[in-house]
């Protein structure tokens, strides 16, 4: 059905998700580069003062997702990943007061501007339960 290798990626990045989106829930932005360093992400940003904080998996060559993690409202805290490489153009966000993770190409991109593999990788994201392309269900329940 779908490459093994691209499956095997999509796996990964699920679960690195999942793990940012249920610190959302139960943590604090005081604990949160600690807890990420601590399950094997590299910090790339650190701001105290707007409570948010990016994070990457270390990988040789570029990283499949970067992560945002913001707690600007502690009542919906967000999570967002960005792709890259191959799979580019790809965006996976939570809020942590919502049952979901969206997956969506980045709005803002053309279609030819994707990477090659970025529908299929979403199409891969999307046969996983928690997962929906409800990008404009999350915007609203962010007010936007």
């Amino acid at each position: 059905m779908f490459e093994p290798k691209l499956l095997e990626r999509a796996e990964i990045a699920a679960k690195q998700m999942r793990y940012f989106r249920l610190f959302s829930e139960k943590g604090s932005f005081g604990e949160l580069s600690a807890s990420a360093q601590r399950a094997g992400f590299e910090v790339t940003y650190e701001d105290a003062v707007e409570k948010e904080a990016g994070f990457q998996w270390p990988s040789e060559g570029d990283p499949d997702f970067t992560f945002l993690v913001s707690f600007v409202d502690p009542e919906a805290v967000t999570v967002t990943a960005e792709s890259y490489g191959d799979i580019f153009g790809l965006v996976m966000s939570s809020v942590s007061n919502a049952p979901k993770i969206s997956i969506e190409a980045k709005p803002s991109l053309a279609e030819h501007e994707l990477g090659r593999n970025a529908h299929v990788f979403q199409e891969i994201l999307l046969t996983f339960p928690d997962f929906d392309s409800g990008f404009e269900d999350l915007l609203g329940r962010l007010g936007l």
